[in-house]
C-alpha cells in the first residue's frame, strides 16, 4: 500500500516536472506556440553576405545552424590552434546546392566541438545574415564541409526561436 502511493508520488512529481520544463522551454523561446509560425520541413534561405540561396533543412534537433563552405583561411591565424583565432576574421566559400559559389568573409565569434554520427571536431562558428520572407536575421552557423551531404544547409533552434515552428510530418 505504502509503495503504491509513492509510486502515484513519483508519478505526479515527474509530470509537473515535464510540464514546468515545457513552458521553460515555451518561455525561452520567446513566443507561445500558438503565435508561431509554421514552416515546411525545407525552405529556401539566402544569404546575404554571399548574395546566393541554399534550401535549408529545419533541424529542431541542432543547437545552432549550419552550412557548407571551404577553403578556410584565417590570415594570420594559428591553424593549429583555432580557439586562438577567435576574433580574427574568417576567409571562406559557401556552396549552394546548386553549385553556385560565393567568397565570403566573416568574424570568428567562436569555436565549438561538434559531435556528428562518425567524429568529434572543432567547428569555426560565425554570424550571416540570414533572409527569409522579406526579414534579415543575424545568425550564429557553423561553417563546414557538407559537400558530401545531402543538405547544404541546416537552420537549428537558433533560427526556430526567430518564432519559426516545424510542421511535423505524420506517418514517418
Amino acid at each position: 500500500m505504502f509503495t503504491n502511493w509513492v509510486k502515484r508520488a513519483v508519478m505526479v512529481v515527474v509530470a509537473v516536472l515535464a510540464v514546468a520544463s515545457l513552458m521553460w522551454v515555451g518561455f525561452l523561446a520567446g513566443q507561445s506556440s500558438e503565435r508561431r509560425q509554421v514552416l515546411s520541413a525545407v525552405e529556401r534561405i539566402e544569404i546575404k553576405e554571399a548574395g546566393i540561396s541554399f534550401q535549408a533543412r529545419l533541424d529542431s534537433g541542432a543547437t545552432v545552424s549550419s552550412i557548407n563552405a571551404r577553403n578556410f583561411r584565417v590570415p594570420d591565424g594559428d591553424p593549429r590552434d583555432m580557439r586562438a583565432n577567435v576574433g580574427k576574421t574568417l576567409h571562406f566559400i559557401l556552396e549552394n546546392e546548386r553549385g553556385e559559389t560565393a567568397p565570403v568573409s566573416a568574424e570568428i565569434d567562436q569555436v565549438r566541438g561538434i559531435r556528428t554520427a562518425d567524429c568529434r571536431e572543432l567547428r569555426y562558428h560565425v554570424y550571416l545574415t540570414v533572409v527569409f520572407r522579406g526579414k534579415e536575421y543575424p545568425l550564429l552557423m557553423n561553417v563546414n564541409d557538407r559537400r558530401r551531404n545531402t543538405d547544404k544547409m541546416l537552420l537549428g533552434r537558433n533560427f526556430l526561436r526567430h518564432g519559426w515552428a516545424v510542421a511535423v510530418l505524420e506517418g514517418v
